[in-house]
């Protein structure tokens, strides 16, 4: 079955002003509108940006050449030899001193999208002058399949475990919007919404889980508006918010043929 493909960032920010959110480059004077953040919800005092995930690593020249850089170090290191690299298939059957370099070249498009959404929330509450609005970096995936969503959750957890690190994001949304998932035992492709915490502890400090929750609700209603599509909401959740279950790790995404 064909689904309908969307411009997610324009979709979204005609959904946000929908939703009585601000979309700040339709609103603002052009010379803010680089280094500010996408959307505004003054009600809920939150910032957020969009950054989206699109294209496969393999495709930049600049990742192969850095893969087989690392390839060759390895080898010249005897972390591991040629014969025993040709058996790997998946990142896990790597020595854990090759996993833990692999993961941070492939994952470096999550840093990336979190060092500017985290420079462009706090440029936002500078020049909006709403210091005490919470930051929200809306991380979609839309083309890049090489990073599925245990991947997400695991580059997203390591890199916010600092506290002193992208201070100005307090939560991330992980979600799907062209892309489909499937799970085991679940016969129908969903999409993803899932928030990403980075103090469970401290929840206050967090963008509240309960707009995250209305914020879902209306998305769904406008997605189906746009596409004719149902999102039915599977909810694995908590009265906190807060899921009991490792939800990603068995999540894996659908690449379109």
């Amino acid at each position: 079955m064909a689904y309908p493909i969307i411009d997610v960032e324009e979709a979204f920010s005609d959904f946000v002003e929908e939703y009585g959110g601000v979309v700040s480059d339709r609103v603002l004077e052009k010379r803010h509108k680089a280094s500010n953040a996408d959307f505004i919800f003054h009600e809920s005092k939150v910032i957020a940006e969009l950054k989206i995930l699109k294209e496969d690593p393999f495709s930049s020249a600049e990742f192969r050449k850095s893969r087989n850089k690392k390839i060759q170090q390895w080898v010249q290191n005897g972390d591991i030899t040629l014969e025993a690299l040709k058996a790997v298939k998946t990142l896990g059957d790597l020595p854990p001193k090759c996993y833990r370099d692999a993961e941070k070249l492939y994952t470096r498009s999550v840093k990336t999208h979190l060092e500017k959404a985290n420079q462009q929330i706090k440029s936002t509450k500078q020049t909006e002058q709403i210091e005490d609005y919470k930051g929200l970096l809306i991380l979609v995936s839309d083309g890049n399949y090489l990073l599925q969503p245990k991947d997400i959750r695991l580059a997203v957890g390591r890199l916010l475990a600092n506290p002193n690190r992208f201070r100005s994001i307090n939560s991330v949304l992980y979600m799907t919007v062209n892309v489909t998932t499937e799970r085991p035992n679940e016969p129908a492709p969903a999409r993803l919404w899932v928030g990403l915490y980075r103090d469970l502890d401290n929840m206050e400090n967090e963008v509240p889980a309960k707009f995250l929750d209305d914020l879902y609700d209306k998305w769904a209603d406008y997605f189906f508006s746009v596409t004719g599509i149902v999102l039915n909401k599977i909810s694995e959740v908590n009265d906190q918010g807060l899921s009991e279950n490792d939800f990603l790790v068995d999540t894996k995404l659908i690449k379109a043929p």
